[in-house]
């Protein structure tokens, strides 16, 4: 059988620039013999952090999952920036998201914000109103269902604070939450409140139902 060739391919997007070097120097190890066991191969690199928005958007990458994959993880530490440009960043697959495949990735994409910023979860969908009925109604759905993992985990983990923060997240996540709401809810001893308002939260229409039943005497 004859063996094809692959490209290794890195895409990067942390914080500092990334420091190309041959792929034995990223390992520190006290015993050079295992130094035969690493292959010496170069790579191509893509590095977000060198690229301005603005290139990304232009054409350096054309499909639209990958130009708003990248353009998210790029921003992913600034979430001032992402929160204000994600209607625009979204907004290059209006088309994409009316094929299934499309649909697929925008749950993605909710996922990731959900898990990996604070971000609250209505304002990532009020990013994407400009979408058909069908992608808006695919993503509530997807919402309800991480705020209900994300209600679950809480529930099951117990403890007064863990119940605490797992309530101030997904406040955070549906409605936002300002730092006196969050003061007042890591405050709060009455087990028996947070576990009415976590049951609550999937069904509250706002925040301030929340916060009444933790105020209830």
């Amino acid at each position: 059988m004859e063996l094809q060739i692959g490209v290794p391919i890195v895409v990067y997007h942390g914080r500092s620039k990334w420091q190309k070097k041959r792929m034995k120097e990223y390992f520190k190890l006290k015993d050079n013999w295992f130094f035969r066991f690493i292959p010496d191969f170069d790579y191509l690199l893509t590095d977000l952090s060198s690229y301005t928005d603005s290139q990304i958007k232009s054409g350096i990458f054309q499909r639209a999952a990958i130009e708003i994959g990248l353009l998210m993880q790029k921003n992913i530490f600034n979430e001032k920036k992402l929160a204000m440009h994600l209607k625009d960043f979204i907004g290059i697959g209006r088309l994409y998201f009316k094929e299934e495949e499309g649909l697929k990735f925008l749950e993605s994409v909710l996922r990731y914000l959900f898990s990996s910023t604070e971000i609250a979860v209505d304002d990532a969908l009020k990013s994407i109103e400009m979408i058909d009925g069908r992608a808006k109604e695919t993503l509530m759905t997807t919402a309800e269902k991480l705020i209900e993992q994300g209600l679950q985990k809480g529930l099951e983990r117990g403890s007064l604070l863990d119940k605490k923060e797992i309530l101030i997240k997904l406040i955070s996540k549906k409605f936002g939450i300002s730092d006196n709401d969050r003061s007042f809810i890591m405050a709060m001893e009455d087990k028996a409140k947070l576990d009415l308002a976590l049951d609550e939260i999937l069904f509250a229409e706002s925040k301030d139902v929340l916060l009444d039943i933790l105020k209830q005497g």
